[in-house]
């Protein structure tokens, strides 16, 4: 390692990893934990149970063919499995525009008219009515009807999972620790998923400002599962926003051949690692690890949740006077096609920065008017509920700021920020990017009264 951390010869691509290895459940090691499931097809709760273990360990299984292939599998041992369709289906409604993504919610529609016909479990029909929910946009309700779930079955991991994500992303901070800590007593180190508990946890306790309980429970899920890379992630949660930047670097570098294992939340982590660095003052790491790791990860993936990583490192690095040359152009032209996707706020602010990172002034213009016409327009939900308070002075306020009118984004972004901090998708550490546009704005105003703001949000 180098003294200021990264370095591309010090971290080499290909680790020789720890694998991930599981016995996964039958029917009697499902109904062992309470679950019972319409199917008579053992092989098909296997594979369940498989997607599971991929879903919430962010990894993809070649032996079974990843995700893909394990879905395939599953629908092969029992094609009418009631469970798998409500699953599949469900994710795939979550996080999308329903005109854009209607052929899912077609299926849910029918299978839930057929489901009335067949012999579900309460079990299944628990987790139908939240897959609704989710096709109709209402997180609040899913995330609810997950938890009315977990009451009956608090050893359901994918109750558990969508729960407390569905938290996560309608910014009720408190269910963080809450909806973990309302199950934990009902695991032991032999229950599947046990670390993982406390990993959540350990989130949740460091979303809250417990950082000595939080760092305990990582510690924890890590040292009964070291590749649990939402526990190295919490973590990382804990060292930044506990002022530990340093302990924070070290331990992600350190402890990456894990980590990284989990390859479909790593790009997460490498900006983690990357803020590390920000922090730091190690800018030229930061770069470093945004044209190695966070750039290419987030631009082959495409999707909201990669791309405002990579926009968030670059406008991070912008406010501290780094010269970022032209890669903003390659992210903002990745956000193009989530214009009018309209699912979180909190993406479409980090589309509206960097696209104005990369002077595509018509692409931020276009975002803005698609986001009045959804306002406008007919679909219901938790986001458009927060867009239709905050989101046209969120992206107004940052077309300002880029425009370097100061006072102006001030203006509009000061009145909505404690709203946007609280209700919108993320933790802290995400939703920060938006506080520090405002501080730099109030800051550059270099009124009185907007110092004065600038000194409160430092405090």
């Amino acid at each position: 390692m180098s003294k200021t951390g990264y370095s591309p010869e010090a971290t080499p691509e290909v680790f020789e990893a720890p694998s991930f290895t599981f016995n996964w459940r039958d029917l009697a090691g499902w109904q062992a934990d309470g679950i019972q499931f319409s199917t008579s097809s053992n092989e098909a709760v296997k594979m369940y149970d498989a997607l599971l273990h991929q879903a919430i360990y962010h990894y993809n299984d070649g032996q079974l063919g990843g995700f893909g292939g394990t879905t395939a599998k599953m629908t092969e041992a029992d094609p009418e499995f009631a469970m798998g369709k409500i699953f599949g289906l469900g994710l795939d409604c979550f996080a999308t525009n329903p005109k854009k993504n209607e052929e899912p919610r077609k299926k849910l529609i029918d299978f839930s008219a057929k489901a009335k016909e067949q012999n579900l479990t309460k079990y299944e029909k628990g987790h139908l009515k939240a897959a609704e929910l989710l096709a109709l946009e209402d997180y609040w309700g899913a995330m609810v009807q997950y938890q009315e779930v977990l009451k009956e079955y608090p050893k359901d991991p994918y109750a558990l999972q969508m729960a407390y994500f569905l938290a996560l992303t309608i910014g009720e901070t408190p269910r963080l620790y809450d909806i973990p800590a309302s199950v934990v007593e009902y695991y032991n180190p032999s229950t599947p998923f046990y670390g993982h508990v406390f990993g959540k946890i350990c989130f949740g306790e460091g979303e809250r400002g417990n950082y000595d309980a939080s760092e305990i429970a990582g510690r924890k899920a890590l040292d009964h599962f070291p590749l649990d890379n939402w526990a190295h992630h919490a973590l990382a949660h804990n060292f930044e926003e506990s002022g530990r930047a340093l302990q924070g670097r070290n331990f992600l570098l350190n402890s990456a051949r894990d980590w990284t294992t989990g390859t479909t939340f790593s790009h997460h982590i490498w900006w983690h690692t990357a803020l590390f660095h920000v922090q730091l003052g190690e800018y030229e790491a930061a770069l470093q690890l945004y044209d190695d790791k966070v750039g290419p990860m987030t631009l082959k993936d495409g999707g909201n949740f990669p791309l405002s990583d990579g926009s968030s490192l670059l406008m991070r690095l912008h406010l501290e006077g780094v010269d970022i040359g032209n890669r903003a152009d390659e992210q903002a032209k990745g956000w193009v096609k989530h214009n009018d996707d309209f699912v979180s706020l909190f993406y479409d602010g980090h589309n509206s920065f960097c696209s104005l990172l990369a002077g595509d002034r018509a692409a931020n213009t276009k975002l803005l008017e698609n986001m009045r016409e959804y306002v406008g327009g007919d679909r219901q939900g938790w986001n458009k509920d927060v867009t239709s308070n905050v989101g046209i002075p969120l992206v107004e306020g940052i077309t300002h700021f880029m425009d370097a009118e100061y006072a102006e984004a001030v203006e509009k972004l000061a009145p909505v920020m404690p709203e946007l901090q609280k209700k919108i998708q993320g933790s802290k550490a995400q939703k920060d990017i938006f506080r520090q546009i405002l501080l730099h704005a109030a800051v550059k105003s270099n009124t009185k009264e907007n110092i004065d703001l600038a000194m409160d949000i430092l405090n």
